[in-house]
């Protein structure tokens, strides 16, 4: 008799599982100060509780498609609500659109080091990975991404602001990009911490394989309710609405962004708490010896701690030792040394900074 797992297609099988075992060593642990998953750690508004609570009460009813938020999500894209898609997080987004255009075999370009969902998602789809290495200074190589395009690419990832590097690219590379008529997934999900670039939406008129993606997670600080959201040709749409799951955003999850995302005043303060932090904690790091901040348009702040001589796993337990999570960036193809530290409240940065500056200290006597 076969065992269940020779049923288990191949590709499956290879994939590796995401793990998000310091999400739960941190639930076990409130003490500890988050700094290592890009969450927004300002708590939802009293109106967002509230609209949850209300949600709540109808929670005997199946949800809908969000046709309010969708079109308010259009309108303030310039677009309508037919180009909007719910998803379950942006890791649902991905998700469905990996499985509308990759296949088995299939390939799929991705600028590295970014978001390593990307390609999680793309191995879990039968389809093949293609990465392409940054250059030194983290920048998308354009000659090496282009030429690593193939009859077999079906789809090429940009995220921008990038996720770990905080840096976006440039609109004439983009073009460039888009001009190869394949589909692009264009992700923004830190779009509204921006200082610089306008949003990239309204170009999925004039570029239909075009699709941009945001998430409620970051500057909304809504990660636990789960819901993201693609802007994309209508045409598109109908095929991604064939292939995500019926109902995948619940009525708490919409409630939650329909109010969140209507609450200008509570969405410019989280926005200044991030921009005031990442301001902060890039001028404190680059005074320390050796040390380097890269600039960033995220909730983050990319970090070249190499000089302290450790491994970025290293960096990571004796800042956790003194009750801080960061990330360590050495299994996201990052140099030794690299972390990345999430944006927190005003005394969660300064204590991040303090624990840093012992950090290097002690290792430096």
């Amino acid at each position: 008799m076969k065992l269940v797992e020779d049923y288990v297609v191949p590709w499956v099988k290879a994939a590796e599982p995401y793990s998000d075992k310091h999400m739960d060593i941190a639930w076990e642990n409130p003490q500890v100060i988050r700094l290592m998953s890009n969450e927004n750690l300002i708590a939802p508004s009293p109106k967002v509780v509230e609209a949850i609570l209300e949600a709540a009460r109808l929670g005997n009813l199946y949800p809908g498609s969000g046709p309010k938020l969708r079109q308010k999500l259009g309108q303030a894209a310039g677009l309508s609500a037919e180009h909007v898609v719910l998803g379950n997080g942006s890791t649902d987004v991905i998700n469905f659109v990996v499985h509308t255009f990759v296949g088995p075999g299939d390939e799929a370009v991705i600028s590295i080091p970014t978001f390593p969902m990307y390609e999680a998602r793309v191995r879990v789809a039968g389809g093949v990975p293609v990465q392409v290495p940054m250059t030194a200074d983290f920048y998308w190589d354009m000659k090496a991404l282009l030429n690593a395009v193939t009859p077999k690419t079906k789809l090429i990832f940009i995220c921008s602001p990038n996720n770990p590097t905080g840096n976006q690219i440039r609109l004439d590379d983009l073009l460039r990009i888009l001009e190869l008529g394949i589909p692009v997934f264009f992700d923004e999900a830190y779009f509204e911490l921006e200082n610089t670039v306008e949003s990239r939406a309204r170009m999925v008129e004039q570029y239909p394989h075009m699709m941009v993606n945001r998430t409620f997670s970051k500057a909304f600080g809504l990660a636990g309710f789960r819901i993201g959201y693609l802007l994309c040709d209508p045409h598109l749409a109908s095929y991604f609405n064939r292939v995500r799951i019926p109902w995948n955003v619940s009525l708490i999850s919409i409630a939650a962004a329909l109010v969140g995302f209507e609450d200008s005043d509570d969405l410019e303060a989280k926005r200044q708490n991030v921009i005031a932090g990442r301001d902060t904690i890039f001028a404190e790091i680059n005074q320390m010896d050796g040390l380097r901040a890269y600039p960033s348009e995220g909730n983050f702040v990319l970090i070249d701690a190499s000089a302290l001589g450790l491994s970025s796993a290293e960096i990571r337990d004796r800042m956790e030792a003194r009750g801080i999570f960061i990330r360590p960036m050495s299994g996201h193809n990052m140099p030794r040394g690299f972390i990345r530290v999430t944006i927190g409240t005003p005394e969660q940065n300064q204590r991040f900074i303090h624990a840093f500056r012992e950090l290097a200290d002690e290792v430096r006597h």
